[in-house]
């Protein structure tokens, strides 16, 4: 209790926040609350390790310094998670240098677009045909929707390539991307022919 508020910890912590001038204690409020529910031989959970880095208490990549920080005893280089954003990269899904069919990126582009709507959905795709290592960058309609598919989609085998997805940060996917800022229509995969 502070002021004889009860400050919110669940749900959307901008939007239930009474006191406004009380919300920049809040990152630190996560902080505590996740030093206090790890005890020896516990990790911080994945969900609590995103909330954190979302609300800015922790930097991108920094969880590994914090979880072992919290947790001396474990001595464990833990790996951080990259902060998932609403885009992502996929890298391996074709060769440039080989010959590839006729209409070969729409076939990637609908395979990749019928993947994302099995965990979301897709609002943009563009399949880089000049990328030397077979990119195809994707936004999905929400960081949960971009999370499943990455998820899937991360060290899965794609015409005997393993595939890679990485985060793309939302500002970089737009600069890169400037139609996507708007796109909220879920695609739909092509006609096959």
């Amino acid at each position: 209790m502070v002021g004889h508020q009860r400050l919110p910890i669940f749900g959307s912590v901008q939007e239930r926040c009474c006191e406004p001038k009380l919300c920049w204690l809040l990152p630190g409020l996560l902080l505590i609350l996740c030093y206090l529910s790890t005890g020896p031989g516990l990790q911080i959970a994945p969900s609590a390790q995103q909330a954190l880095q979302m609300s800015g208490a922790i930097a991108i990549g920094a969880m590994a310094a914090v979880s072992a920080a919290m947790n001396p005893a474990l001595n464990i280089n833990i790996p951080s998670q990259p902060l998932a954003t609403h885009c992502f990269q996929l890298s391996n899904m074709f060769n440039p240098n080989s010959r590839l069919p006729p209409g070969w990126e729409l076939d990637i582009q609908n395979n990749v677009i019928e993947e994302c709507n099995k965990h979301g959905g897709a609002v943009h795709i563009y399949v880089d045909k000049n990328s030397a290592e077979g990119n195809v960058y994707i936004k999905c309609p929400s960081i949960p929707a971009a999370m499943a598919a990455v998820n899937v989609l991360h060290g899965r085998l794609f015409n005997g390539q393993l595939i890679t997805a990485a985060y793309v940060p939302l500002p970089t996917y737009h600069n890169l991307f400037p139609e996507a800022a708007t796109a909220t229509q879920l695609l739909l995969p092509s006609p096959r022919r």
